[in-house]
């Protein structure tokens, strides 16, 4: 199993920009064979900082989603978007 989060921190002024981008990847994760959680959480008080709670089955299914069309798509437009690189993080279960 897979599990990471991913934190985004839009500029000032773009954060509507960068909210509706991320929001068009939710539903075409989640459609994902092997997606088993794809959430998109903005943090309370910080409008500026979003992030996904992600969960796949196996590392393929990882891979996978890392080349779908909604993905490269979200790469693409994130040019400007951004005060600095998105945060990946891996976790494991405990």
């Amino acid at each position: 199993m897979i599990h990471l989060t991913a934190t985004f921190e839009a500029k000032p002024g773009q954060e509507d920009t960068l909210k509706q981008l991320l929001l068009d990847m939710v539903q075409p994760t989640q459609n994902e064979v092997g997606c088993i959680r794809y959430t998109l959480l903005q943090e309370k008080g910080n409008p500026s900082i979003f992030m996904f709670q992600e969960q796949f089955i196996n590392q393929a299914a990882f891979d996978a989603h890392c080349i779908e069309p909604h993905f490269l798509n979200l790469l693409d437009n994130l040019d400007g978007l951004l005060t600095k690189e998105p945060s990946i993080t891996f976790f494991e279960q405990l």
